[in-house]
């Protein structure tokens, strides 16, 4: 009771703040949800279904789409489930290394308190599942049960590819100690859960994963300039990145942590489209380090544990902060009422951003124009998807369109469509604006608009 009193009361505040603010919001969520949705229904993915990333995330929004009964608002709980989790985890790692309370605490606030959880638990991408069974899979690594260990990272590396920077690190390791016989129980553990994913995809849609994971997906172009990325992760969770230096420089004696925090620079560095969202991959481990950076610490400068405290403390306020007063709303959008307003007007086919149509069709019931979950303007770059084509066809099947724009009435400023999905010219001849909500973005956006094309 003494041991896990404190983390339970941690873990119900998150989830009692987090789970508060629930909301529907513009993001990749709705994608995975209406995709999960259409595999109940019988669709096979890649075949029926465009998806750029290996298979697991899909069925696993099946599994919760079941749970939560279709219900939206509920599906967006469970990535804050997830964290919850593997905060957990990190305290039970910390905790059984450290025979150390404080220690085990600080370890796992540094996690659920840091900026980029905090933003990102917002949204079920599949991230913290990743993190979940990547974090089972270094516990049963340092309990040298290496066939499950390479179970619980297959599962990972099949929840989110870029989470390889991890399994690069197992392999250096087993290399470089000349653990062979742990290497290969380690890799028949990994490779049993691959083909058991894997297998319906091997049988029903080879040749389509193929073209649309690898050939899509590794040649896609850059879209967020890394340098923002990087020093929007130093300024929001500087910990973290202190943490991050600490690993790499005491490599030698930390080897693990210090080796994935050198391969997760590298992917950084060398993977074309990168995203804030993919740096998750490092943060549970970042926050595995916190014991050796405290004893480091008190050890080289003598600082007491009070002082650490007072150190530690203001930065976990300031992303709580932070996070409370500009992103706890970002992208929240009224889904109930801009269903209601597709029902009434009865369209046959919705098009429209991918943040926010798949639900909308599903609450509502019209169908997806061509049966087009995702359009990510990626897609229509690489010349898979045609914008002309796509408009000329909700045109003439009467289609409403879901679209990003912005009102700025005292700059005069105001844009119904700013997508590149749409070819601009065919909707303002045939498509007219009948409802307009507010919606909080990141970029100049502030409006999300539903227009309708006769």
């Amino acid at each position: 009771m003494k041991k896990y009193l404190p983390i339970a009361i941690i873990l119900l505040c998150f989830l009692l703040y987090k789970a508060t603010n629930l909301g529907v919001r513009l993001s990749d969520t709705n994608i995975y949800f209406y995709t999960g949705y259409q595999l109940l229904q019988g669709k096979i993915l890649y075949k029926d279904i465009f998806f750029t990333n290996f298979p697991l995330l899909p069925y696993l929004s099946s599994f919760y789409y079941l749970i939560t009964g279709g219900n939206i608002t509920l599906f967006f709980l469970t990535p804050i489930i997830e964290a919850s989790i593997v905060g957990f985890l990190i305290y039970k790692i910390v905790y059984e290394q450290h025979k150390n309370l404080f220690i085990a605490i600080a370890s796992c606030l540094i996690y659920l308190f840091s900026f980029i959880v905090l933003s990102t638990s917002d949204h079920q991408t599949g991230v913290f599942f990743a993190s979940i069974v990547s974090i089972l899979s270094y516990y049963f690594y340092l309990n040298k049960r290496f066939v499950l260990s390479g179970v619980f990272l297959g599962l990972a590396l099949l929840t989110k590819a870029y989470f390889l920077p991890i399994l690069l690190t197992f392999l250096t390791l087993f290399i470089l100690e000349r653990k062979w016989k742990e290497l290969v129980s380690f890799l028949v553990g990994s490779g049993t859960a691959g083909i058991v994913i894997m297998l319906p995809t091997l049988i029903f849609a080879f040749p389509d994963f193929i073209k649309d994971v690898f050939e899509y997906s590794l040649t896609r172009s850059q879209g967020i300039s890394k340098a923002n990325i990087a020093w929007f992760f130093i300024t929001h969770d500087f910990i973290l990145f202190v943490l991050l230096l600490f690993s790499m420089i005491t490599v030698r004696k930390n080897r693990f942590l210090g080796t994935l925090s050198i391969f997760g620079i590298l992917f950084f560095l060398f993977y074309q489209d990168i995203y804030y969202l993919y740096l998750n991959f490092m943060i549970p481990f970042h926050a595995l380090s916190f014991p050796e950076f405290y004893k480091s610490i008190q050890k080289h400068f003598g600082l007491q544990k009070a002082i650490i405290i007072t150190v530690l403390v203001p930065f976990l306020i300031y992303n709580f902060i932070t996070y409370n007063s500009r992103f706890r709303n970002l992208q929240k959008v009224e889904t109930k009422l801009l269903s209601e307003v597709i029902k009434k007007e009865n369209p046959k086919a919705l098009y429209g951003v991918n943040d926010i149509t798949p639900v909308l069709s599903h609450m509502s019931g019209v169908p997806l124009l061509n049966g087009i979950i995702d359009t990510n303007s990626n897609i229509y770059r690489k010349g898979i998807l045609d914008s002309k084509k796509l408009t000329a066809d909700a045109i003439s099947q009467k289609a409403i369109l879901v679209t990003h724009g912005y009102s700025y009435p005292v700059e005069n400023g105001e844009v119904d469509v700013v997508d590149e999905i749409f070819d601009l010219e065919q909707v303002k001849k045939s498509c007219k604006l009948i409802k307009s909500v507010p919606v909080q973005m990141e970029g100049v956006e502030n409006r999300l608009n539903l227009l309708r094309c006769d």
